[in-house]
């Protein structure tokens, strides 16, 4: 009897996350998860990984993109879209020990909420001492609080900032005769 209840959880999971990284995108996506436990409220429309838990993105030919989310406890809040009949993701929090990687962009930080309806908005909470951190290898910044808006691939951050910026810079006519 277990064994089928998490055949059918793992199922209706690849179901219900139409997209962690992007849920404008209306294709279905599948991802692997792991955890130390699994809660699955579809009342409320809830998945709670707790314990080391893991999400990574899979291509349509079942191989990892290498985007993840990693984290102690990882809450995905979904909705029901009457218009299409299926559940589409609006929340997901990664708490606690945040690593994760979408794209170039690679985060660590202490929590991470990402909102998907109605604006795409990653929240990356660090501390003065411990500070959130997002690079994408040209480009790093730290602080306290990072908001990353998707649509538009801007940051904003507050508190103490740090970072660095890589920018080709134009040679100036003297610079090119030497």
């Amino acid at each position: 009897m277990k064994k089928i209840i998490y055949i059918a959880f793992a199922l209706m999971l690849c179901f219900i996350v139409i997209s962690v990284f992007g849920a404008t995108n209306n294709s279905l996506v599948n991802y692997k998860y792991s955890a130390k436990s699994v809660t699955f409220a579809k009342k409320t429309g809830m998945i709670i990984l707790r314990g080391e838990a893991k999400i990574a993105k899979i291509d349509d030919k079942d191989k990892d993109t290498g985007d993840y989310v990693n984290a102690d406890t990882i809450t995905l809040y979904t909705k029901h879209n009457d218009n299409t009949g299926k559940d589409e993701l609006t929340k997901m929090e990664a708490m606690k020990n945040v690593k994760m990687k979408q794209g170039e962009m690679a985060v660590t930080c202490i929590n991470a909420v990402l909102i998907y309806d109605p604006e795409e908005v990653i929240n990356m909470e660090g501390t003065k001492e411990s500070p959130a951190i997002a690079d994408d290898g040209k480009n790093r910044i730290e602080a306290p609080m990072i908001k990353y808006y998707r649509k538009d691939d801007r940051l904003e951050a507050d508190g103490d900032v740090t970072g660095q910026i890589t920018i080709e810079e134009k040679k100036s006519e003297e610079d090119k005769e030497k």
